[in-house]
């Protein structure tokens, strides 16, 4: 009786996966026919289009926007198409050197946008921002432009100037930037130095080849330099390499631990890093830097060490970036870049943000909606039990605001004065490293400033007074002794910065910045400069 129910069960289960695996051939032989159906419409539609027209079209312009229109569907910045010529961009972008600005940008909306701006660059040079929507490139509109042709626009020889129109948001009118063409270099860190109260600073611009060996010698270095505490700035890093991503993080935990992962919706795209080092630098307290522009890979690291109470996260939330591409090659030399799969790390989070929120296209509700979900976010915890909040980027410890140029200190960075005027001063004077701006040097400056035509009131000359000094003592340093020895200077007029270096000293240890933390965990700290 028992082996006839056993037999029984055998063939119900038997019966049931038969039958069920019938529904899943059914399924998908009704899309395959469903896709073959709309198949057969687009060439119909395409056929009647080429031979009923009024006009001449363009074949090839045709089938790219039919194609674009498909991916634009997806609402996923990320998914596009690569026509020929973008491989060899694709190729152009990885090799750590190219002659333009010093900028990455996107297509959003009808207009491109600069989404970082590349350290020590013209741009980064004249005060080019992420999030600026470049409107104009000589005079000529860039609406509805690719990146390709915004690319190729912006490019030129070395030494050849361009002028391009940005619009930013919280000035009324657009600003017009004159920028000279470089080669541009990408150093992954350009800046490890001991500040005041023997307190250490990287500066990690973006996640290239080099930069997981790169940061363990910076470590090593401060180490032996007798550094209490340690500042790892990833302020406007665009991201980079995955690999670079897992060793950096990997500088700071034990071996074979979850870094991060990937979750698609086809299983072939789920992936797990693990820690793969026995080296953990850990014996001191460390605060991470991240602002809005802080992408992808700077994401992982961040969010990996807050995961794992390995530093404090101050700043501004995350860019939001946490997706996998593939590129798949398609006929005739295109290609298809695809998102796969997301980033989850260590605690659960998804770094990726809503792409809706990542294309700029969130109404007026949408935002009071996406303000109040700010406050309701989703609750995880880290290694110790310290909360920390997903719903896309990396939220921070503690919030520490930038506070943002006026108009007329954009107006000065935008015409490149404070170099020109560097490079004039220096052609006529011998400094020291010793080198402060006097007070007639500085009037000296206003005055070019003025024959330059920028214009300003009493007030916003009064409020940027010390910003001018400062800023044109950092370019005069950096033009005779090298940028490390400029930024040294500059880091004085970075009150997120100095606000660090404040809590290093005042809350010495990880607990007890963590405590602090926790007894403010509302804390939004306006600063100015």
């Amino acid at each position: 009786m028992k082996n006839k129910k056993i037999i029984a069960l055998i063939i119900a289960v038997l019966f049931v996966g038969f039958f069920s695996g019938r529904i899943s051939i059914v399924k998908a032989d009704n899309k395959a026919r469903n896709l073959y159906s709309y198949m057969q419409l687009y060439t119909e539609v395409l056929k009647i289009i080429e031979n009923a027209y009024v006009d001449t079209l363009n074949t090839k312009e045709l089938f790219e926007s039919s194609i674009n229109g498909m991916i634009e569907e997806t609402m996923d910045p990320f998914t596009t198409l690569m026509k020929p010529s973008d491989f060899e961009e694709l190729k152009t972008s990885t090799k750590g050197e190219f002659g333009g600005l010093g900028i990455r940008i996107s297509s959003q909306g009808n207009y491109i946008t600069i989404n970082s701006v590349i350290e020590g660059t013209p741009a980064n040079q004249v005060g080019l921002m992420a999030g600026d929507k470049v409107t104009k490139v000589e005079g000529e509109s860039t609406k509805d432009w690719d990146t390709k042709k915004a690319a190729d626009h912006m490019r030129g020889p070395k030494g050849t100037q361009v002028i391009i129109t940005v619009q930013r948001e919280g000035l009324d009118e657009p600003i017009d930037f004159e920028i000279t063409r470089d080669i541009v270099k990408i150093e992954s860190i350009p800046y490890i130095y001991k500040l005041d109260n023997d307190i250490g600073y990287i500066r990690i611009v973006s996640f290239n080849a080099t930069t997981g060996n790169d940061l363990h010698n910076a470590l090593i270095n401060l180490q032996n330099q007798g550094i209490n505490g340690l500042i790892i700035d990833l302020r406007s890093n665009p991201g980079g390499l995955l690999s670079q991503a897992i060793e950096t993080v990997d500088q700071f935990i034990p071996r074979d631990e979850l870094v991060v992962y990937t979750k698609g919706r086809f299983r072939k795209f789920n992936r797990e890093y693990y820690s793969r080092d026995d080296f953990a630098f850990n014996n001191i307290p460390i605060v991470v830097l991240i602002n809005r522009a802080s992408a992808s890979a700077a994401e992982i690291f961040s969010g990996s060490l807050q995961d794992y109470d390995k530093a404090l996260i101050v700043g501004e939330n995350s860019f939001g970036k946490g997706c996998v591409q593939q590129l798949f090659p398609l006929p005739m030399n295109y290609g298809i870049k695809v998102t796969t799969s997301k980033y989850y790390i260590k605690s659960g989070r998804c770094i990726h943000k809503d792409n809706n929120e990542l294309l700029g296209e969130i109404n007026k509700k949408a935002k009071k909606d996406t303000l109040k979900a700010e406050t309701e976010k989703e609750i995880f915890e880290t290694v110790s039990g310290r909360t920390v909040y997903g719903g896309g980027g990396i939220t921070p410890d503690i919030f520490v605001k930038q506070d943002t140029l006026n108009k007329y200190e954009v107006l000065v960075r935008s015409k490149n004065l404070f170099f020109k005027f560097a490079v004039d001063y220096l052609a006529e004077n011998d400094i020291d490293e010793n080198f402060n701006v006097s007070e007639k040097l500085l009037n000296k400056f206003v005055d070019y400033i003025d024959e330059n035509n920028v214009e300003h009131t009493e007030e916003e000359f009064i409020e940027a007074k010390y910003w001018l000094k400062n800023s044109l003592e950092s370019q005069i340093i950096s033009n005779k002794f090298g940028m490390e020895a400029g930024n040294k200077i500059a880091v004085r007029q970075d009150p997120q910065l100095q606000r660090v270096v404040n809590l290093l000293i005042n809350h010495p240890s990880l607990p007890e910045l963590f405590s602090f933390a926790a007894e403010n965990d509302t804390l939004t700290i306006e600063v100015k400069k």
